[in-house]
């Protein structure tokens, strides 16, 4: 079966509204219900210098909750700590992995806090860069409802650790033949083709798009486990290749 979600990231107060809201528009016209990456705290100054700050952020989070866009929370502040790659090694930058327990339960106890004041139900994880390690699957359980991350490598949802996991593959809409895909936009950093590529794909293929609560999930295996292990490999291999080209490049300037 061939099944496709969307998942915008970044959400704040302080986005170009008329960025978002052609997506939302898009999704609307087609009755798509996008994961939606929502920062209880952000404290990033790339995002901070997007837009003017909107006073109205969280009435529009709930707003988009109430058209069943499923709210995510994005991180604590979307402020990067260290370079930890996390579980996935996907990129060298995280405000959760590498951290200790004790540090990621007080950023995730602080953003649960905030989405209860505010009566958003965040049901699903998604970190920043797509870094994150055990200790902030522990402190998801400790101090959230959330069962559900929104990452992975793998090519359709499965269970793992005690929770549903929707991996998250291509940076843009992509024609597949099977499985389900997940595509991961960026609304403050998407151009105009990029967005306009999306528009053109979803009129052809919109009926192929579900939700979360459309999902079945697989039981993990050692086969599975072998597969993201060959991914990590191959991209740290890439990675690695890179900073010797790169280390080589300097040394002939």
């Amino acid at each position: 079966m061939l099944q496709y979600l969307i998942r915008l990231d970044d959400l704040c107060p302080t986005n170009d509204l008329q960025k978002w809201e052609r997506f939302f528009k898009l999704f609307d016209r087609y009755e798509i219900k996008p994961i939606i990456a929502v920062i209880p705290d952000n404290q990033d100054p790339k995002l901070n210098a997007c837009g003017s700050f909107n006073p109205d952020y969280w009435q529009m989070v709930r707003q988009l909750q109430d058209k069943g866009y499923t709210i995510g929370m994005h991180g604590f502040e979307h402020r990067y700590q260290n370079k930890n790659s996390g579980l996935f090694k996907l990129n060298r930058r995280s405000e959760f992995a590498g951290l200790a327990l004790h540090t990621q339960e007080a950023k995730i106890k602080a953003a649960v806090k905030i989405f209860k004041r505010e009566n958003v139900q965040a049901s699903l994880f998604i970190a920043p860069a797509h870094t994150f390690d055990t200790n902030t699957l522990i402190a998801l359980v400790r101090n959230s409802e959330i069962q559900t991350i929104s990452d992975g490598l793998l090519k359709s949802p499965y269970t793992r650790l005690g929770f549903r996991w929707i991996p998250v593959q291509l940076p843009e809409a992509t024609v597949k033949a099977n499985n389900t895909w997940t595509f991961n936009y960026h609304p403050e950093t998407c151009s105009d083709e990029a967005f306009y590529k999306l528009e053109e794909f979803i009129a052809k293929y919109h009926t192929r798009f579900v939700s979360i609560s459309d999902l079945n999930y697989k039981t993990y295996t050692l086969m599975d486990y072998l597969t993201e292990q060959y991914f990590i490999y191959m991209r740290l291999t890439k990675d690695f290749i890179k900073d010797i080209i790169a280390h080589f490049r300097g040394i002939s300037l």
